[in-house]
């Protein structure tokens, strides 16, 4: 198992000591968090593991957790009332219920991130204050959406140019936070590279991509 005690009784029962407990306590965690198991063993086992560092940033996941499962508890008791008020299901409610689950980032992270890279992730949002994770993540949104109601732009044209300046300055703002984590920044890249992420409004898709590069090409002397 994971947790083997430090020593056994003369009657042959099994002592453990407050290092079993506190491993315990850690695999205990990262199993509500998703982790499967050979992971956790890879993570407790490993030469530089901090429980302390190890506490804190599960602290910082499960709050991030329980903020997701609410807005998913949010959308299905939409779904619920709406159903209750009028008898029949509203089928938008449902499906809204469904992506809230579905693309909630806890099992966005778990299909395409190791253990290591989830747990610095969670580091990463530990230290950055949240009024600029949530700018930042808003100024995402906000260019996406411009990006994508003008992908039939001529790229050489100035709105266009003044898109891929917004891209360009809002990719460097938010690169700038991951300095010290570049595994991450080569994990992302690698999972666009393989589309992992089409299909997800919140992350730029491969025409938001083209787009952007149209107008470089266009721009370049």
């Amino acid at each position: 198992g994971l947790v083997q005690p430090s020593a056994r009784s003369e009657a042959g029962y099994r002592l453990y000591g407050e290092p079993d407990f506190l491993r315990l306590q850690q695999v205990l965690t990262l199993r509500c968090l998703g982790f499967p198991l050979r992971r956790i063993r890879d993570v407790l086992d490993s030469e530089d593991f901090d429980v302390a560092a190890s506490l804190h940033v599960q602290r910082v996941a499960l709050r991030e957790r329980i903020e997701e499962l609410q807005r998913i508890e949010s959308a299905i008791k939409g779904a619920l009332d709406a159903q209750e008020r009028s008898g029949v299901w509203d089928w938008d409610q449902v499906l809204t219920a469904a992506a809230a689950a579905g693309n909630s980032r806890g099992n966005i992270m778990e299909r395409y991130y190791t253990p290591e890279q989830m747990a610095q992730f969670a580091e990463l949002r530990a230290e950055t204050p949240p009024e600029e994770i949530e700018a930042v993540e808003r100024e995402w949104s906000a260019l996406l959406a411009d990006v994508r109601a003008s992908h039939g732009l001529d790229p050489a044209s100035a709105e266009a140019k003044a898109l891929v300046a917004r891209w360009d300055g809002l990719q460097e703002r938010t690169v700038a936070h991951f300095t010290g984590k570049p595994g991450l920044i080569e994990a992302i890249g690698r999972n666009y590279e393989a589309g992992s992420f089409e299909g997800m409004d919140r992350a730029p898709q491969a025409e938001d991509f083209a787009f952007i590069q149209r107008v470089r090409e266009r721009s370049a002397p």
